[in-house]
């Protein structure tokens, strides 16, 4: 007769794993309650990099004690399912929660860190025990010159990469904002605490522009200044290659000239001017019972008034200010190491790499508009970022592997 195999028996299967990855969690919210959140800035360099040796040290010495029975059930198939079904679990509930970076610890989700999950106790042990249960599990295959080898280290060293480096390297992460005028060179930036740091790069501008989108047009009531419709605001797009007319309450609206950059003169007529205190300006003629009458408008700037049509005693005609379509900066960037890096066109979304920093164009003065004598970028200082890409390029390709070798693959 086959006797059932007891719980805690070796070796260990998927009953003792979920039972231990379940008291892990629950000392990981034990922790939560009482400590708070696991500060990720334990790990800022040096320690980070300590960590990691003995992370290494440990998958090293799984290698020589791979027999052993722990070893054994750490590197094998349910531990593995079991960590991951655990790390879905909490990702599901971060998912589903709110994340924020400071909590009140009002109520039970909060005290067990729901609200924090990527730094709570339960996730960041769970993380830990995976990133050395599938080191451990790739240091004991054996080397083979086979498909199945090269797309199983191909995928698995690409994740171990990117758990490792995201993870350890998170509080070597800083980010900052740099406000530096027309003409200056700035290295200086604050703090979350308002203090002044010099960090060890510095920013030129050059120049910055702004490109902005044709305006539109609205019509309002000249008492609430709203536009009207009141239920359906309509807003007439300007287009200098159509001659079409809008109709507004039995009144005719044609546009006879535009000027994207225009100066108004001592006539209160409009001239185009290329300078960063011009403005968009629309001739228009309105049309109403045989009765037509042209009038120059602009939403105006800083140094310019706006200019309206009336249109009758309760309506005018008006245009909208122009939305940025794109601003520029001219930068040089210098690094305490003696680098040199140059940008014409640093454009939102199209960062500047300069060693381990990367800079990010990210916004001017919003009250000045085209006038803005400074640009302000975001720094972003992330000395482990291109091991996370080599770690996603290794999976990426091991995955791609596994779809070529396809029904020629087996296990």
């Amino acid at each position: 007769m086959h006797n059932k195999k007891r719980i805690w028996q070796i070796p260990w299967g998927y009953r003792e794993s979920i039972v231990i990855v379940l008291g892990i969690v629950l000392v990981g919210f034990m922790l939560q309650a009482t400590i708070g959140k696991f500060d990720f800035y334990l790990l800022s360099f040096p320690f980070n990099l300590y960590f990691g040796i003995l992370s290494l040290a440990f998958i090293v010495l799984s290698v020589f004690l791979k027999r052993k029975s722990f070893f054994i059930w750490f590197t094998s198939l349910s531990f593995s399912v079991s960590l991951i079904g655990a790390i879905t679990f909490l990702s599901i509930i971060m998912g589903l929660t709110k994340q924020v970076p400071i909590v009140d610890r009002a109520n039970i989700f909060t005290l067990l860190g729901f609200n924090q999950m990527t730094s709570s106790w339960a996730f960041v042990l769970i993380y830990f025990l995976l990133l050395l249960s599938l080191g451990s599990t790739i240091a004991k295959r054996k080397p083979r010159l086979t498909k199945q080898y090269l797309v199983f280290i191909l995928n698995h060293i690409g994740l171990w990469l990117i758990l490792f480096f995201a993870g350890l390297g998170y509080s070597d992460l800083n980010r900052y904002i740099m406000y530096v005028e027309i003409g200056e060179t700035q290295w200086r930036v604050y703090d979350k605490d308002s203090k002044v740091v010099e960090l060890p790069i510095a920013i030129q501008l050059n120049s910055f522009t702004i490109e902005q989108y044709i305006p539109k047009l609205a019509v309002i009531d000249k008492k609430t200044g709203e536009v009207l419709p009141k239920d359906k605001p309509i807003y007439f797009q300007i287009d200098t290659n159509s001659k079409e007319e809008f109709s507004f309450n039995g009144y005719k609206i044609r546009l006879k000239n535009y000027i994207h950059n225009a100066v108004r003169s001592s006539d209160s007529s409009y001239k185009e001017v290329p300078m960063k205190a011009s403005c968009p300006a629309a001739l228009v003629e309105i049309r109403n019972n045989n009765k037509v009458k042209s009038h120059w408008i602009s939403a105006g700037n800083k140094m310019q008034s706006p200019m309206f049509m009336d249109i009758d005693s309760n309506l005018a005609l008006v245009m909208t200010p122009s939305e940025p379509k794109s601003f520029i900066s001219n930068i040089e960037v210098y690094t305490q190491e003696g680098g040199y890096y140059k940008e014409e066109n640093l454009r939102v979304n199209h960062p500047l790499k300069a060693g381990s920093w990367r800079i990010y164009q990210y916004g001017y003065d919003n009250n000045m508009g085209k006038m803005s004598s400074y640009s302000s970028f975001e720094l972003v200082y992330d000395p482990w970022l291109n091991m996370v890409y080599l770690g996603i390029g290794l999976l990426a390709l091991g995955s791609l592997l596994l779809i070529i070798f396809g029904k020629n693959y087996k296990k």
